[in-house]
């Protein structure tokens, strides 16, 4: 049973990948004369996103601390990074943001197109030319109402335990007066965990929003980038101490 419904699982992702930019396309289209951050295409986007939860038997997604968030506020957004499904179930927040997302994502076949049409960032990690052009538009989106999703550890953990921060994330809360926002993923990396794309049980996953950190909370970047690790870290349990 758990075998069939996997299979109809990736057979609905793949089909759906055509059928639903299709739509977004022409939201696009229709909302480009007066929507300039792109909030209804992005809102589009998030239920694109979430079907992949919502319509899969043996994915259980739950969203803690949402409450904590101001609307209107931008916020630069920095949750831990162990699976693909992170990016799947950040979707389910419903909220306003721009994804970071690596370049080569922005060439993938209808995921990657209605990317470059949500105006989310892209980033050569290899080319500081990049690093610096995404900062800097980086800046323009949250000085004009735009949140921005970036994963601080810049890739996937291996093992589930946090890797490094980036300074980037931070910079960007320090030169804008825009808090950071903490998320905490837990249970994302449980599907794969074996190396398996084939579910075996409801495997939850929980989103946790951890209270914003205002940028002037630390002196450099680099120590706010230690706070955010650390409170992240408490939430999952982890010690980083060492």
């Amino acid at each position: 049973m758990n075998y069939i419904g996997t299979v109809l699982f990736w057979i609905f992702f793949a089909l759906t990948m055509a059928l639903m930019f299709v739509p977004a396309a022409l939201i696009w289209l229709v909302t480009l004369p007066f929507d300039k951050n792109k909030r209804i295409l992005h809102i589009y986007s998030c239920f694109w996103g979430s079907l992949y939860t919502w319509f899969n038997p043996f994915l259980k997604v739950t969203i803690k601390g949402k409450e904590k968030l101001k609307k209107g506020q931008s916020y630069v957004y920095c949750p831990n990074h162990s699976s693909m499904m992170d990016i799947v179930i950040l979707y389910r927040l419903f909220t306003h943001f721009k994804w970071v997302s690596k370049k080569v994502m922005m060439k993938v076949p209808f995921l990657g197109w209605n990317m470059f049409l949500n105006g989310y960032l892209s980033i050569d990690r290899n080319s500081p030319k990049s690093q610096i052009q995404m900062m800097k538009k980086a800046q323009v989106l949250l000085k004009r109402g735009s949140s921005i999703m970036i994963f601080p550890e810049g890739t996937r953990s291996k093992d589930g335990n946090l890797g490094k921060f980036r300074d980037g994330a931070f910079v960007l809360s320090q030169k804008t007066g825009s808090p950071v926002v903490p998320i905490a993923i837990e249970g994302s990396s449980e599907p794969f965990g074996d190396g398996s794309i084939w579910y075996r049980r409801v495997y939850p996953m929980t989103i946790n929003i951890l209270d914003p950190i205002q940028p002037d909370a630390a002196e450099t970047p680099k120590a706010l980038g230690r706070e955010t690790r650390r409170v992240i870290a408490v939430e999952l349990g982890q010690d980083i101490t060492g």
